[in-house]
């Protein structure tokens, strides 16, 4: 019910952002990317490398700033494509801020982002809880122009939040960590 919230409200808020910039010129963007996962820390210890993918878009709210929302899906233990039941699946959504760094050109535009997660975990296939848990990422890369409002994105990330894991010895606090590097398609309007 989440996830189908959240798509209408991106879906308006895009059609939205698609009616403003053709009046205003304000940018939009749309982007989907896949990525390679390391767990690290605790998390390290509980799961293996995985896959990952996630569709999101972008506003500009001024030149070098924009707002971002998105979805991701991570699956560690197993490739992206595998039928396997992966060892952990994290799953949710991000808002926050990326930025230009200055000195960039139009085909090659250094960025940064962070923002904040709401992400569920299941854990060998048993799901954590109803309600996401809240964190954090942040990431960098490069966006390289491959023709007029098309880039690729290359960039690592960070993402971070902690869970509660249902034990024998009663509930204890687990933090899900991972470190990201993969390529996106974005695609601007």
């Amino acid at each position: 019910m989440k996830t189908t919230v959240f798509v209408a409200v991106l879906a308006a808020i895009s059609a939205s952002a698609v009616q403003a910039n053709a009046q205003m010129g304000i940018p939009l963007s749309v982007e989907g990317r896949l990525d390679y996962a390391v767990p690290t820390g605790d998390f390290d210890d509980v799961v293996d490398e995985g896959a990952g993918w996630s569709a999101g878009a972008s506003l500009g709210l001024r030149p070098g700033l924009a707002l971002y929302g998105s979805y991701s899906n991570t699956r560690f233990g197993v490739g992206l494509l595998d039928d396997e039941e992966p060892q952990a699946e994290d799953s949710g959504f991000s808002v926050g801020l990326t930025a230009a760094i200055p000195g960039g050109t139009a085909r090659v535009a250094p960025w940064i982002g962070a923002g904040a997660v709401f992400h569920t975990l299941e854990l060998g296939g048993v799901e954590d809880g109803i309600d996401e848990e809240v964190g954090f990422e942040v990431g960098g890369g490069v966006a390289l122009g491959i023709a007029q409002n098309v880039r690729l994105t290359p960039g690592i990330g960070f993402r971070r939040y902690s869970t509660e894991l249902e034990g024998l010895l009663g509930d204890r606090e687990f933090d899900v960590t991972y470190v990201t590097a993969g390529v996106g398609l974005n695609i601007s309007f």
